[in-house]
Order: C-alpha cells, then structure tokens, then sequence
C-alpha cells in the first residue's frame, strides 16, 4: 500500500510538471539573461508518500547556467498547495545572493505569476503569494531559532559528565581491589 501510494505522489507530481511545462512552453523572459520556465522534482530517490513531492519552479535560463536560475516558487503535490514569489521577494532573494538588481522585466513576471495562479488554482492548488515581509519573517525566525540554540548548553552535557564519573570511580574501584 505505501509504495503505491509512493507512486501515486510519484505520478501526481510528473503530471503537473508536465501540466505546467505545456502550459508555460512559450513563455519567455527579456532582460539581459533570457529565462524560460522550468518545473524541476526533488532529487531523491522517493517521494516519502509525498512527504517530499515539492517541486521548484525555476525560470532557467535559455544557456542552461543555472548559477543565474531564479526559484520563482514551489508546487508540494502531497499538500496541493503553491507557494509564489511575488516581484519584491523575488528580487530582494536575488540581490541578496548576487549583489545586483534582479534585471526581468517586472510586468512580464506578474503577468505569469497570475496566470500561474489562475492555471494551478483551476488545477485544485491552493496558492500563497510570498512577499518580502513573509522571507523576511522567515528569516528571522531561522536566525532567532539559530541563536538560541548557540546560547544554550549542551542538554547532553550531564549525561557525559555522569558517565566519565561513572568510568573514573570504576576504574579507582578496580585498581584498590587488584593489587
């Protein structure tokens, strides 16, 4: 039964890749790097019965140069859910991470991202727009979570300490009752 069900997610999430990719094939994007759209599956062996049925959604560029790939957003196909970067989120992950200005023409992104979300909506998808306040709340949380675990000692730390007393008194134990 569960490796059916594995199966199934399987198959869902290649349907909508390649719902998708038939969808937006004649979808492209100026600027100076070309883009077109790009549903690519999780690199795992299994989905994990959809567990891991997340799909990114990429505007690749035409040369294939993914160092210059943008992740537009993702599809999970076990919670049928779509999460879609808006223009500001989408430029502020890039200048992060390049340093420059995203350079796509803002118009020609919104108009995909409505028809994305019209296209998956009409597929059963529940779609969730990412603004910067959403990545930036997120981020902060990942730091906060960060920090707090650098700030807190080791709850294993007792149970070592315990254990190298433990070994030390065995060991004075076994010497006073050897010689």
């Amino acid at each position: 039964m569960a490796q059916q069900a594995m199966t199934a997610f399987a198959q869902a999430a290649l349907a909508v890749s390649d719902l998708v990719a038939a969808k937006f094939s004649g979808t492209k994007f100026g600027g100076s790097v070309p883009r077109i759209v790009k549903v690519q599956a999780p690199n795992v062996p299994s989905t994990g019965g959809g567990k891991q049925a997340r799909e990114s959604v990429i505007l690749m560029p035409e040369s294939g140069d993914t160092a210059q790939a943008i992740t537009a957003g993702f599809i999970d196909v076990g919670l049928r859910s779509v999460e879609l970067r808006t223009f500001a989120a989408l430029d502020q992950t890039y200048q992060q991470r390049h340093k420059v200005k995203l350079d796509l023409p803002k118009g020609e992104y919104d108009g995909f991202m409505k028809e994305m979300q019209a296209f998956l909506g009409g597929e059963g998808y529940i779609v969730k727009l990412v603004d910067v306040s959403d990545q930036d709340a997120k981020a902060s949380k990942a730091q906060a979570a960060s920090a707090n675990a650098s700030e807190q000692p080791s709850s294993k730390m007792p149970l070592i300490l315990a254990g190298v007393a433990i070994i030390a008194i065995v060991a004075v134990v076994a010497v006073v009752f050897l010689k």
